[in-house]
């Protein structure tokens, strides 16, 4: 095996390695709920038992849930029938002796395979398996991952589609002339299984479009024969999103198999909200079909569109709210006090907390960006560096806007918290990554000093992240050491 390919797989394992410390270590701590695990366990209980429901979100990431606490064992022997009789659960109405490490399973793996594929993310953007590795610390390193990822959510699940997705798009922009029906039809199947775990991830669907666009602008071949690959990629496109629409929908309909128990809320929740098809179905007295999965299909689609009406507002001017506005996201507005708990004066806290110094360099890579966008744009200048580069730069920022304005558009309806940021974000940091790679193409002295530069840059960045872990990773602090992680511009939280 040649050296350079050496050093990538060691690279991969030493992200992956870093990854499970990260995320897969002590998921199980701490051993109560926090967030949205209250909903999402009685979904994925609902799933083990059989039991036909409507999901409050698309259902792949709930089902993966399920399936974690499945093959995880970790429960193995006790009564769960509870987590099953109302849409949420207190920690109070838990089984006794209840392991949390099967639930949170499958969103801590994922989360480590959302790293992995950083990496080879970071490896398309440079080209070289050192600051590929550097600069995968970008995302290993960044607190508030660590603290949502490893939970019962759904975010670190769709991270792993989001990351791979912008993974295969950067890969197919830099190495392929043109949109073939292969590439957009894997990036379009990609970014659909991000929106089957969550619909906020809609705008993902961009990029297909994006190498659509760039395949017309091309010189040769002629002009009808470029309309004609665009159009077969769009057909192979459409085929794998409904394909993959289907096959996800089958599965939950298999899964959801039988009559909701009519003598509790959720059953009876569950029940008002299945089309006639699909009570037939749970009651045994109609088999599985295409017509009734497209029946299931359209209960989903109804169940998201009163889950999302019916959620709150956010309440202006109120300072215990723990929602923020979209605009204030890039600025670490609002983390959130998932819970905390004190004992012999010391008080353990399990804080949506970013790493500061990372985030807010992200947000600059997004100001810089904007600005060459808007400059090579409306004012006609060609920016430096290789095309490919700076064509990401601008490609990535419109993504990025498309996102921004897409979520201001949902905290119109809804309120919105800072880890719905989390897909900005993660656009935020392979915007940085491909400022560094920019900085060496169009600097014969910073690429001499390149890695130097990012190997400091990265330090202090483990640094920050070092400084906020004991705030995301629920260990007992004094009162004082607490106030110590209140620096700077950010204060973080009410201190106990």
């Amino acid at each position: 095996m040649p050296r350079a390919a050496r050093l990538k797989w060691l690279g991969a394992a030493l992200v992956a390695m870093i990854g499970y410390f990260c995320f897969m270590q002590h998921r199980g701590d701490p051993a109560m709920l926090f967030w949205d695990e209250n909903y999402h366990v009685t979904s994925a209980q609902r799933y083990l038992e059989g039991a036909a429901q409507l999901t409050p979100h698309p259902p792949l990431g709930l089902l993966l849930i399920a399936a974690g606490e499945r093959l995880s064992g970790a429960n193995k022997g006790i009564d769960k029938h509870v987590l099953t009789l109302r849409k949420s659960i207190t920690g109070e109405e838990l089984p006794a002796h209840f392991d949390f490490s099967g639930m949170r399973l499958i969103p801590a793996l994922f989360a480590v395979l959302a790293a992995l594929a950083f990496y080879g993310l970071m490896l398309e953007v440079t080209g070289a398996a050192l600051p590929a590795t550097l600069l995968s610390g970008l995302f290993l390193f960044e607190n508030a991952f660590v603290t949502h990822f490893r939970a019962v959510h759904l975010e670190g699940i769709q991270m792993a589609f989001m990351v791979a997705s912008v993974w295969l798009f950067v890969r197919s922009w830099k190495r392929a002339p043109s949109a073939s029906a292969g590439r957009c039809a894997a990036l379009t199947g990609l970014c659909t299984l991000a929106i089957l775990v969550k619909a906020n991830a809609v705008f993902l669907l961009l990029m297909p479009f994006l190498l659509a666009l760039r395949n017309l602008q091309r010189q040769d071949p002629p002009v009808t024969q470029r309309v004609w690959q665009l159009l077969v990629a769009a057909m192979a496109s459409l085929a794998t999103a409904a394909a993959t629409v289907f096959l996800v929908m089958l599965t939950h309909v298999m899964v959801s198999h039988r009559m909701p128990d009519l003598q509790t809320p959720s059953g009876t929740q569950d029940f008002g909200g299945m089309s006639h098809e699909y009570r037939e179905y749970a009651a045994g007295h109609r088999t599985l079909s295409p017509a009734l999965v497209w029946s299931v299909t359209l209960d989903e689609l109804r169940a998201l569109g009163n889950e999302h009406l019916g959620a709150p507002r956010r309440r202006l001017n109120d300072p215990t709210e723990n929602g923020s506005p979209p605009w204030h996201w890039p600025f670490h507005d609002r983390n959130i006090n998932y819970r905390w708990d004190s004992a012999d004066g010391r008080t353990a806290y399990v804080e949506l907390v970013g790493n500061q110094l990372a985030w807010y360099s992200g947000t600059l890579a997004v100001f810089a960006s904007l600005l060459l966008t808007l400059r090579h744009r409306l004012l006609r200048r060609a920016p430096g560096g290789q095309p490919e580069t700076w064509q990401l730069i601008e490609c990535l920022t419109v993504i990025y806007a498309a996102f921004m304005l897409m979520s201001i558009v949902f905290e119109s309806r809804r309120v919105m918290y800072l880890y719905h940021y989390f897909p900005g974000l993660m656009l935020s940091y392979v915007l940085l990554a491909l400022w560094w790679q920019r900085g060496r193409e169009i600097s014969q002295r910073f690429s001499l000093q390149s890695i130097r530069v990012l190997t400091v840059v990265m330090a202090a960045f483990l640094t920050s992240y070092l400084f906020f872990l004991p705030l995301n990773n629920h260990v007992p602090l004094t009162k004082a050491e607490c106030e110590k992680r209140n620096i700077w511009i950010s204060y973080l939280l009410d201190c106990r």
